[in-house]
C-alpha cells in the first residue's frame, strides 16, 4: 500500500483500534481516529471525537472526515461496546445502545460516506467478532448484534460486486484488551474488575493481520488459532457436539 494513504478508524481511543492507528502510522499513513473521548491518542494524526451511537455525531464524523482530512483509502470500523448479560436481565436501553454501536453506527457510517463517493472507491472493513458465530451463555445481546453486522457486511458485499467499493469483514477471537473491562452488565455498568481477564493475540499482532486482511482480495477473516477456527467448523457440521463440548469448558 502506497505510504501516502489515509485510514479513518473508529473506536480509536484504545485497544485494536489504537493498535491500527499505531501500525499505520508506522507505515507511513495518515491516521485519523473516532471515539467518545476529546482527546486522541498520539497515534491518531487526526482526531474526530464523535459518540456513534448518536445519528447527528454519525453525520457529524464524516463531515469532519471529508472537511478535515479528505476522502478515506481505507475505512476500518471498529467502534464496539461489549454487554454480559443473561438474557432475561439485559435491560431494553442497553440492547438498544449495543446495536446503535455494534451494527448501526458501521451500517450508517458506510451508507454516509457511499453517498458522499461521488465516484471514488470506498474500502471497508468491518470489525465484528468470532462471537457471530456461535451462542455463549450471557452474550446474547453483544453476538446477536455482532451477527446481524456481519450478515450485513455479507450481503453488502454482494451489493458491491462489479462495482469500485469493497467492504470486507474481520473476525477476531480473543485480543488482549479492556474489552471485556467496558462491557457492560446487567445494571448497565461497565464491569471493571469483575471481569474475567482473557489473555489471547496481542493488539499489535491482530492490527498486523487486520492490515494483511485489507490488503488482500479475500472478504470475510477469522483472527484466531487453528484451534479455534478447527472449533467454528465443528459448530457449522455438528452443533449439538460442539455445544456439548462446550459446556464441559470451565
Amino acid at each position: 500500500m502506497p505510504s501516502t494513504q489515509r485510514i479513518w478508524i473508529t473506536g480509536a481511543s484504545e485497544g485494536i483500534g489504537r493498535g491500527l492507528a499505531k501500525h499505520f502510522q508506522t507505515l507511513g499513513w495518515q491516521t485519523v481516529g473516532t471515539a467518545r473521548r476529546d482527546q486522541g491518542p498520539p497515534e491518531a494524526d487526526l482526531w474526530i471525537p464523535a459518540d456513534l451511537t448518536r445519528e447527528s455525531d454519525r453525520v457529524r464524523a464524516v463531515d469532519a472526515l471529508l472537511d478535515r482530512a479528505g476522502w478515506p483509502d481505507l475505512v476500518v470500523l471498529n467502534a464496539g461496546v461489549g454487554h454480559l448479560a443473561p438474557s432475561a436481565e439485559t435491560r431494553p436501553e442497553d440492547a438498544e445502545r449495543v446495536f446503535a454501536l455494534n451494527y448501526f453506527a458501521p451500517v450508517e457510517l458506510t451508507r454516509l460516506l457511499h453517498a458522499r463517493s461521488e465516484g471514488r472507491a470506498l474500502h471497508v472493513v468491518v470489525v465484528s467478532s468470532i462471537a457471530a458465530r456461535f451462542g455463549q451463555k450471557n452474550l446474547a445481546t453483544y453476538s446477536a448484534s455482532k451477527a446481524a453486522v456481519t450478515l450485513w457486511a455479507e450481503s453488502l458485499n454482494e451489493e458491491w460486486q462489479g462495482t469500485p467499493h469493497r467492504i470486507q469483514l474481520v473476525l477476531p477471537g480473543v485480543v488482549s484488551t479492556d474489552i471485556m473491562r467496558h462491557s457492560m452488565s446487567s445494571d448497565g455498568t461497565p464491569l471493571g474488575d469483575r471481569a474475567q481477564a482473557h489473555q489471547g493475540w496481542t493488539v499489535d499482532r491482530a492490527a498486523r493481520a487486520v492490515e494483511r486482511a485489507a490488503r488482500s482480495r479475500r472478504f470475510s477473516h477469522i483472527l484466531a488459532s487453528p484451534g479455534v477456527r478447527l472449533a467454528l467448523i465443528l459448530h457449522d457440521l455438528c452443533p449439538s457436539l460442539f455445544y456439548s463440548l462446550l459446556r464441559r469448558k470451565p
